[in-house]
């Protein structure tokens, strides 16, 4: 809907409020966009892989991880609202030599009780323990790359030997090694899934580097080493970018001298296996601006295989830094429910201390409130920011009633929801109500040019998938909101104007809290109730 805003503010209240009751959920989507036909609705949907967040077992979940799954959410959440046929995946390291390297650790230090009683908490600080003792080895081994030397045989031996051994094993199926490695993957999904739950993310595909099968792998390394650009390097086989007129993107290897392959070789894998299972029309990585260069050579090694067709579809959609993250004193490293945790504990003190000034949010479970409305803060105070900046994570600024934060936009929503207090309004009594109250009141009016630019602000945050676009329009009428309450609390209530200006008041409240939700659903958001 195009409203031109030379129009008088009861003609925009007369036309604007009565299409966004229409259309509900519905208003500011534009399906098109995920129709395969945009004239053939029957033709049916596009589908879009988006894959995000994506830790690694045994490991830290840290910045990149964290942006990756709030980011990702997004834009998830976005081409959903746009219509396409959208499937989450989460594409775990559950694969590779990290995993060998825990099963080493899980050797020396693994406990039984410890793991069934926090299983994510247990591999961190298994894996941090043999990774302090590993690292005079790498960096051994380092230092002799870097002479030119020969690194071979400190990185047959030791605990290096050790994890070389058995992700061999993992990759040769030794029963007994992918048994540890089936115990650690089972076991740890489940809690990732109650931990993602708390930001209100669900995934589709709890894939993982294990599910690449050796057929594909197989596949892969045949047509390159056809092209040409597959060869032999110290023992170790790699693809030679250089040969090919990409030398910025350098060589890599795909597979170890240890007969292991890699990172690059799985990741290459992986995208002919999800075409092959999805169809899809379009892929995105959520993943950090660190692996610009990874995604690279995955794109031109398939362009290299003949794929460049497939290559188009692809999309690496990257982010800056996270600032001011830390683990607990004394912790082996950061997980999501640690920053999950540090967020509700922030809310739940700000609820405790401030109970005037979040009076929407009093009374409820304060537990489930603070936890809700912590990663709701969370996840705000990412999308409000350019992906491409760094993000600050600031507890401070997050838990607050002042500014731009995801408070502020529940709290109003709470707020426009208490003013309902259920009413229902008769649609076809807003052809003919008395909206002149928009042309006494400019605090309505500028709230009402700011519903009608919606649409527009959603279809061009598609393109560069900017969630501070649409977040910076919700926050503007946020703010302008507030106006119109201070306005109302010194001419009256509600009720001070007749009936039909009562229903016209009703009508507006019930537009904006329509446009705040499809907003923030959007963006990934989840309007509470409290």
């Amino acid at each position: 809907m195009n409203v031109r805003f030379y129009f008088s503010a009861t003609t925009l209240a007369r036309v604007l409020l009565p299409y966004i009751i229409d259309r509900g959920p519905s208003y500011g989507k534009d399906l098109t966009p995920g129709l395969r036909e945009p004239d053939n609705p029957d033709a049916g949907r596009k589908k879009i892989v988006v894959e995000f967040s994506s830790p690694n077992l045994g490991k830290e979940f840290d910045g990149s991880h964290l942006r990756s799954t709030i980011i990702g959410a997004y834009i998830a959440s976005l081409y959903e609202e746009m219509g396409w046929d959208v499937v989450r995946m989460n594409f775990l390291g559950d694969w590779g030599m990290h995993i060998g390297l825990l099963a080493v650790g899980w050797s020396r230090f693994g406990s039984e009780e410890d793991f069934q009683a926090d299983p994510l908490r247990h591999l961190l600080d298994v894996y941090a323990q043999i990774e302090k003792l590993f690292k005079p080895e790498q960096e051994a081994a380092k230092k002799l790359r870097n002479e030119h030397q020969d690194s071979s045989a400190i990185e047959s031996e030791g605990i290096s030997g050790e994890r070389n051994v058995f992700f061999r094993k993992m990759e040769d199926g030794d029963p007994d090694a992918l048994a540890l490695w089936k115990r650690f993957r089972e076991v740890c999904i489940p809690k990732y899934t109650d931990l993602y739950a708390r930001l209100n993310i669900k995934f589709d595909d709890y894939s993982g580097e294990s599910d690449v099968s050796n057929e594909t792998v197989a596949e892969v390394e045949a047509i390159l080493t056809e092209k040409g650009v597959y060869e032999e390097i110290d023992g170790a086989w790699a693809l030679d970018f250089k040969k090919c007129g990409s030398g910025g993107l350098g060589s890599s290897i795909l597979r170890y001298r240890s007969g292991t392959t890699s990172y690059l070789l799985r990741d290459i894998c992986a995208v002919l296996e999800r075409s092959r299972k999805y169809s899809f029309d379009k892929m995105i990585y959520v993943v950090s601006a660190k692996q610009n260069q990874h995604f690279a050579q995955i794109f031109k090694a398939l362009e290299l295989m003949g794929h460049s067709d497939l290559v188009e579809k692809l999309e690496h959609v990257s982010f800056g830094k996270v600032q001011g993250l830390s683990a607990k004193e004394g912790s082996s490293g950061l997980l999501l429910g640690d920053i999950l945790d540090q967020c509700q504990s922030a809310i739940s003190r700000l609820l405790e201390v401030d109970p005037a000034n979040t009076q929407e949010f009093q009374g409820g479970d304060r537990l489930r409130v603070s936890d809700a409305l912590g990663g709701i803060s969370l996840m705000a105070q990412d999308l409000s920011m350019r992906r491409g900046g760094n993000f600050q994570f600031d507890i401070a600024k997050m838990a607050t009633t002042e500014g731009w934060t995801g408070i502020a936009l529940e709290e109003s929503y709470a707020k426009l929801s208490t003013k309902l207090n259920g009413a229902a309004i008769d649609r076809h009594e807003l052809e003919s109500t008395d909206y002149s109250l928009f042309e006494e009141k400019q605090a309505y009016t500028d709230v009402l040019r700011l519903l009608a630019q919606f649409p527009g602000i959603v279809k061009s945050s598609l393109k560069p998938l900017e969630s501070s676009t649409i977040l910076a329009l919700l926050y503007r009428i946020v703010d302008s909101l507030q106006l119109v309450w201070d306005e109302e609390a010194e001419d009256g209530s509600l009720q001070a104007g007749g009936s039909q200006q009562v229903l016209a008041q009703l009508a507006f409240y019930q537009s904006v809290r329509q446009v705040l939700e499809n907003g923030m659903r959007m963006v990934g958001l989840v309007p509470m109730t409290t």
